[in-house]
């Protein structure tokens, strides 16, 4: 398990719903959102990933609100690699308020590789041995 990475951010109204709260299903954007600033923060851009045919769809979501964020409020998302086997991955969430800390919402994804256009599943070792090396470096393996 790596340490976890802080991203912050601030609720836009787009993301609020009539009670002015941040509508359920915009923390699955957030968490992405957290996910995908974490993968370049670690040197793994997707974008390259994709453009040398690998993509990395969810293939489950779990998640727990816990309070309210509200438009305007300031937030982070602590991302946590939680696992890694070479064709998956996991991550958990923790979305805390600024500057209060309360925990809003605790979550967790799993992904796995995939070759883009047929969606088979791939081994990130012999597609991107680099990545494979960064990512068992981050997990400690």
């Amino acid at each position: 398990m790596s340490e976890p990475w802080i991203w912050h951010s601030q609720v836009r109204y787009y993301e609020t719903d009539r009670m002015g709260v941040v509508h359920h299903s915009n923390y699955l954007r957030i968490l992405e959102d957290a996910r995908m600033d974490w993968l370049d923060a670690m040197g793994l851009s997707c974008p390259e990933m994709e453009r040398r045919g690998v993509i990395i769809p969810c293939i489950s979501a779990q998640g727990e609100f816990l309070n309210f964020l509200r438009f305007g409020d300031h937030y982070q998302v602590a991302v946590t690699l939680t696992d890694y086997t070479g064709t998956r991955l996991g991550f958990s969430y923790e979305v805390r308020q600024k500057p209060s800390g309360k925990l809003c919402y605790r979550g967790t994804t799993r992904h796995c590789f995939v070759r883009d256009g047929d969606y088979l599943p791939i081994s990130l070792k012999h597609k991107l041995p680099r990545h494979h090396q960064r990512m068992r470096q981050l997990t400690g393996q």
